[in-house]
């Protein structure tokens, strides 16, 4: 049986290459980075894919 992953903090596209014959789609992702809602504090607009893929070789700034 396939193990089911938690793909609620992915983007679309890495949501779906988690899937065989989509593994292709994590390229196409454009959520690299949080989008913070303007002119507000701290509330992001849209949140950075949280996807191993994007996570490795990225620090914290």
């Amino acid at each position: 049986m396939p193990t089911e992953v938690d793909t609620s903090n992915l983007s679309a596209e890495c949501a779906v290459a988690q899937e065989p014959y989509y593994k292709h789609l994590h390229e196409t992702c454009r959520q690299t980075q949080d989008i913070p809602l303007p002119h507000s504090r701290g509330i992001l607009l849209i949140r950075r894919c949280e996807c191993a893929c994007h996570l490795r070789g990225r620090r914290s700034a």
